[in-house]
C-alpha cells in the first residue's frame, strides 16, 4: 500500500538516507538522471548496488564527476556530507570506504538529452533496477503532456519490477538564477500519482515536505520524494 505523509523535519537529505536504510531498494544496475554534478545522494545508496550508470546534462557536469572519480585536486570536495551519515560521522577512515566504493561502482558516465526518444542516444545502457532523478522532470518538460513523455522515457530504462525514485517540487511558482528566470512545470500530487500510474508505475510511497523558505530564488507549497514499483512496460 502506498505511503502518504508530511514531514515534520526540514532536513529532507535525511529522509532520503533512512528510505535508503531500510534495504527496500538495492539490485544490479542504478541509474542516475542528475542536474548537475550532485553525489549526496549516490553516497548514501552506493552500497545496495553493483553497477552505477550517471546520466549528466552537460560536458561540464561530466568533467566535474570525472576529476572527483580520478581524484584530482580540483575536484569538488564532498567530504563535508560525512556529517549527515552517522555511521561516519567523526570517522574519515570510514568517509574515504565510502568514496571509493561509489568511485569503484560508477561504470559509466554519460550525458542524457530527454529531447530524443532514446534519452541516452547514441548509447545504450542496461535496464535498471532502480533509477534515480532529483528536480528534473518539471524543469525539463514545456507541459503536462511532455512530463507524461519524459516519464515513459525514464520508465523505458527500467526493468518490471524496478523502481523510480523521485524527488521534485509541488505548485512551484518562481525559479531563478543569478536573476534569470527559468521554467520548471508547475504540479500538483493529484497530477504526479496519475502520470506514474499512467507510466506503469504503482506509488509505494510519497512524502512531502512543507515550504519553509522565503526566497526570490524559488517560491513552492512543498517538496516531495516517491517511490514509485514499476509494474509494466507502457
Amino acid at each position: 500500500m502506498a505511503v502518504t505523509k508530511t514531514l515534520s523535519t526540514d532536513d529532507f537529505f535525511w529522509v532520503f538516507f533512512f528510505f535508503i536504510s531500510t534495504g527496500k531498494i538495492s539490485g544490479a544496475t542504478l541509474i542516475d538522471f542528475s542536474t548537475g554534478p550532485m553525489l549526496s545522494h549516490l553516497l548514501a545508496i552506493c552500497d545496495h548496488f553493483t553497477d552505477i550508470i550517471l546520466m549528466e546534462p552537460n560536458d561540464i557536469s561530466i568533467m566535474e564527476v570525472e576529476k572527483w572519480k580520478n581524484g584530482e585536486e580540483e575536484a569538488l570536495d564532498w567530504s563535508h556530507l560525512s556529517e549527515y551519515f552517522p555511521e561516519m560521522k567523526g570517522d574519515r577512515n570510514t568517509w574515504i570506504k565510502k568514496e571509493e566504493t561509489l568511485k569503484r561502482k560508477i561504470r559509466k558516465i554519460m550525458r542524457w538529452d530527454l529531447n530524443k526518444k532514446n534519452p541516452t542516444d547514441p548509447f545504450s545502457v542496461p535496464k535498471a533496477d532502480c533509477l534515480m532523478t532529483f528536480y528534473l522532470i518539471g524543469q525539463s518538460s514545456k507541459d503536462m503532456e511532455a512530463y507524461c513523455e519524459n516519464l515513459r522515457k525514464l520508465s523505458s530504462l527500467i526493468n518490471v519490477g524496478g523502481r523510480l525514485l523521485l524527488v521534485g517540487t509541488f505548485n512551484l511558482q518562481v525559479f531563478t538564477i543569478g536573476g534569470d528566470k527559468f521554467h520548471s512545470l508547475t504540479i500538483d500530487e493529484d497530477f504526479l500519482r496519475t502520470a506514474l500510474t499512467d507510466g506503469g508505475f504503482t506509488v509505494e510511497h510519497l512524502e512531502t515536505l512543507d515550504s519553509k523558505v522565503t526566497s526570490a530564488i524559488a517560491k513552492y507549497d512543498h517538496v516531495y520524494f516517491a517511490c514509485a514499483l514499476k509494474i509494466r512496460n507502457v
